[in-house]
């Protein structure tokens, strides 16, 4: 086979070498019309909730989280009412599964926030694997690998069935808020999208750029071999990083930096954990809620947020409060008439029931409270009211409560802000986004947006007005770890940092390579 080079759309950095394999079914099914299509339901969510259990004994906590995800799907009573609706009207087997998991997959992609639209495609793997079942077939899987796992519609079920070898993924349609590229990054599997490979032969020799989004068919020797030290460099580098973990996280010039971690769920505290970070400078309260159909109530949040505080015992842990917007919009929050831009205001009563859960839910650890998107002194007094007013009740101390400064408008009252708040935290993606005027989901907007110079002149102005006052200050947005902006961030004065669990070797790395004393050259 001849070389050749294609260009798709970056997915989970990282490369890979392997075998292709493609994931989508056959043209023409061997459903068994007479099998039951319910029990075949009840099969898959056993068979995931098996699977979950495997992923979760070996410490693949997030892609656990998935398979107990799909399971849900297959339980789904709505989704299993459709399906014998369809057989009692004369449909057969096949043709109700198919029409039922189309309409359930269509619906969730016509969804304006694209992270639950993503879910449709997690919907359709649990369709295959039923319609597998009704085959008398085994979920499909791919061998021992490595191999390269290719469709239309790459699922995160595709990578959790595919085996030890798996080393990449190619998927024509998806994006990175898809249950697809969080079992990837979980997995360290490269991912590119964008690309149709179907027209090329299963077996096929394949080199995989997940950072660039290309894939070479048959590449050279000299590529081959490339790829192969490239893979064994940066395995060498993450067993060295991990290996410096307890060092003191300091510049070259001896000053400290705390880096922390950004968790919204039970396996980012754990991954959190096992890579040493020593508290969380941004804990997620609203991502277990992405598509709930009812604001959560106080029970709810203690549920999900038990887990997660419970792997950080005496450690610090900033909670923010529920931050919905137009890329993070619940249907509860759509059918009330979001859409664009942030959700409204909850009222006072359901952010003290949110201050009543947290505090519930984190006696067991250093916390602290924070509230996003505040534009001005007189929200966070309102906030600091109604939290006081949530600890009187629990009969205990109310936290430090600090705001989320992410808005124009919070810089220009930073002294203010600074004066009132118990700490500060700079929220760059937004802050960027509302600086340079770009949309949060603009292709621009890359974290190293928070190093323009306008941008770092706002950061500046927070972080002195916080020295001012003696208020801690930390960056928790995607700057944090950003190689360009880090050193700049520092050199502003910012000197805590909070990052995703997966970053926090380099970020650390990173600091102790950074002298404050050098110019900054772009400047």
């Amino acid at each position: 086979m001849d070389r050749r080079a294609l260009h798709g759309r970056s997915g989970v950095a990282g490369g890979a070498l392997g075998r292709l394999h493609h994931t989508d079914p056959p043209a023409q099914s061997t459903v068994d019309e007479g099998a039951d299509p319910l029990a075949a339901f009840d099969a898959v969510a056993a068979d995931l909730a098996a699977l979950a259990g495997r992923l979760r004994a070996a410490g693949q906590a997030a892609p656990a989280d998935i398979a107990d995800t799909n399971a849900l799907i297959a339980e789904d009573p709505d989704l299993r009412d459709a399906v014998a609706t369809a057989v009692h009207t004369g449909q057969s087997a096949g043709a109700a599964v198919t029409h039922a998991i189309e309409g359930y997959a269509d619906t969730l992609a016509r969804l304006p926030d694209p992270m639950l639209a993503a879910r449709a495609a997690d919907v359709r793997a649990v369709g295959r694997r039923v319609l597998a079942r009704l085959g008398g077939q085994a979920p499909p899987a791919t061998g021992d690998g490595p191999t390269v796992v290719s469709g239309h519609e790459v699922t995160a079920d595709d990578l959790l069935t595919a085996g030890a070898g798996l080393a990449g993924a190619v998927s024509y349609v998806g994006g990175g808020n898809a249950h697809t590229a969080i079992v990837a990054r979980a997995l360290g599997v490269p991912l590119v999208f964008g690309l149709d490979l179907r027209a090329v032969p299963e077996g096929a020799e394949l080199l995989l750029d997940g950072a660039a989004g290309t894939v070479v068919v048959a590449p050279t020797e000299a590529e081959r071999a490339a790829a192969l030290a490239a893979t064994l460099a940066a395995t060498q580098r993450r067993d060295a990083l991990a290996a410096q973990r307890g060092r003191p996280c300091r510049t070259r010039d001896g000053h400290p930096v705390t880096v922390l971690a950004n968790v919204g769920s039970e396996a980012e505290a754990e991954a959190a954990v096992a890579a040493g970070a020593p508290g969380v400078g941004l804990l997620r309260t609203e991502m277990p809620f992405l598509t709930a159909t009812h604001w959560p109530t106080r029970a709810e949040q203690v549920t999900a947020l038990t887990p997660v505080l419970r792997r950080f015992p005496g450690a610090p842990v900033t909670v923010r409060t529920l931050d919905f917007g137009a890329d993070k919009l619940p249907p509860f929050l759509r059918g009330a008439g979001g859409g664009a831009g942030r959700a409204a205001p909850p009222t006072s009563e359901a952010i003290t029931d949110q201050f009543r859960a947290i505090l519930a839910a984190g006696s067991g650890v250093g916390l602290r409270v924070m509230v996003p998107m505040v534009a001005g002194v007189d929200e966070l007094r309102a906030c600091r009211a109604l939290l006081a007013k949530a600890a009187a009740e629990a009969g205990t101390p109310a936290p430090p409560l600090g705001a989320m400064v992410e808005l124009p408008e919070a810089v220009a009252d930073a002294d203010a802000l600074a004066a009132e708040a118990d700490f500060l935290s700079i929220g760059s993606n937004d802050l960027t986004a509302a600086i340079l005027r770009l949309d949060r989901r603009d292709p621009a907007l890359t974290p190293a947006r928070a190093a323009d110079p306008v941008v770092l002149d706002a950061i500046g102005a927070v972080v002195a007005a916080a020295a001012r006052h003696g208020t801690p200050v930390s960056v928790c947005g995607d700057a944090a770890s950003d190689p360009y902006a880090v050193p700049r961030l520092l050199r502003q004065g910012v000197d805590t940092l909070s990052v995703a669990p997966a970053a926090l070797d380099e970020v650390r790395a990173l600091v102790r390579d950074t002298d404050l004393t050098a110019p900054d050259r772009d400047r």
